[in-house]
């Protein structure tokens, strides 16, 4: 690696420790600069906005997420398990994961806010399409991970994909944003640890399907 690769390098690790520990609004160029030990105006040389900066930390946080959920839909895959379980142990495999990685649900949460929803900065569109998919790598997954419950009947899609899909997306991802955010006050307010009710609404997810599945059977009994 060399040298410009490392001060690169340098930033994207002072960046993401920062913004992780004080969030994207509460930390400057400068503190960043101050962190990576370069100058201000270096730091510019390699991004030019904290925009910029923000994505690149965004890709560095997803990469390592996106690969485990890879690794744990072929081990998944390999098995001989039904669809459904196949589906369950997924889900609360990726919700084990992110409760050990709350920064990362509290930057992309923070993320979205200041930057997405906002629409404070535009993407070019082959940037865009890049994020985007990595986004949509859960979705993916997901995606076979029913068909192959509907083909062996473990599973009943009561709606189509296009809707079931992000659906439980949003159950595993929005809830553990939501709940990562506040971390200190879901326990003085019910009594539980946030993310059970993350597990939760995954027990009762699956369960809906396999509810109507089981209508289904007796229907046709």
């Amino acid at each position: 690696m060399g040298t410009r690769e490392q001060t690169r390098e340098l930033v994207l690790e002072a960046a993401e420790s920062l913004f992780l520990a004080k969030g994207l609004l509460d930390v400057s160029m400068e503190e960043i600069a101050a962190k990576a030990t370069c100058t201000r105006r270096n730091l510019y040389r390699y991004f030019d906005t904290k925009e910029a900066l923000s994505i690149a930390v965004l890709r560095k946080l997803l990469s390592p997420w996106n690969d485990f959920q890879l690794r744990t839909f072929e081990k998944l895959r390999s098995s001989n398990l039904s669809g459904k379980e196949e589906l369950v142990s997924f889900l609360k495999t990726l919700a084990k994961y992110l409760e050990t990685h709350k920064p990362l649900l509290r930057f992309t949460a923070e993320f979205d806010f200041v930057f997405r929803e906002r629409g404070s900065f535009q993407l070019d569109a082959s940037s865009e399409e890049s994020l985007f998919a990595e986004f949509l790598f859960t979705e993916k997954l997901i995606i076979q991970i029913l068909e192959k419950g509907e083909g062996d009947r473990s599973l009943s899609i009561p709606s189509s994909l296009a809707i079931l899909v992000p659906t439980i997306t949003t159950v595993l991802w929005s809830l553990g944003q939501r709940v990562a955010l506040r971390e200190t006050l879901i326990p003085r307010e019910f009594g539980v640890n946030g993310m059970e009710l993350v597990q939760t609404q995954i027990d009762l997810l699956v369960l809906a399907l396999e509810t109507k599945e089981g209508l289904g059977e007796k229907k046709e009994n």
